[in-house]
């Protein structure tokens, strides 16, 4: 199974965030991925997302955070991104703010396929270069575009 980052998004789930908290950028986030279809049931999606949030930060360091949720009411999976400039305190392992957030939402029942997911999505945040073009990017087709060959 070939995984293609750029498949799980599209343009409408890439945002330019200026959200004061991690709060606000989560709601931000639910309400981007309901608009675009792919969340009906919002309070069990955002529950199951704060939940997972509560066992430990999602905030990797290097300035990325990756909240993510598996829900047997996702049917398949998506990615929706958050370019935050200033950065917003995400509680992340380095102390520092995340700039990039990553959410990655889907089926329940496919952690091999999440895996697959992740690593991939690693293969961009473990690069500086990669992570400070995204933070220089102006567009969402920018952002887009650096996904097409990952």
């Amino acid at each position: 199974m070939k995984i293609i980052l750029q498949n799980y998004l599209n343009l409408n789930r890439i945002l330019f965030s200026n959200s004061y908290t991690k709060s606000d950028v989560i709601n931000e986030m639910i309400k981007v991925s309901r608009d675009n279809g792919k969340v009906d049931d919002v309070e069990r999606f955002k529950k199951a997302l704060l939940r997972r949030e509560s066992l430990m930060s999602t905030g990797i360091g290097y300035g990325v955070a990756i909240p993510h949720v598996k829900l047997d009411l996702v049917d398949e999976f998506f990615i929706t991104v958050f370019i935050h400039k200033k950065g917003v305190d995400w509680e992340s392992l380095d102390n520092k703010p995340a700039h990039l957030i990553f959410l990655i939402a889907g089926p329940e029942n496919q952690q091999e396929k999440y895996l697959r997911i992740l690593a991939k999505l690693t293969q961009i945040i473990k690069s500086p270069e990669k992570r400070q073009k995204l933070l220089d990017f102006k567009t969402k087709y920018e952002v887009y575009e650096i996904f097409k060959d990952v």
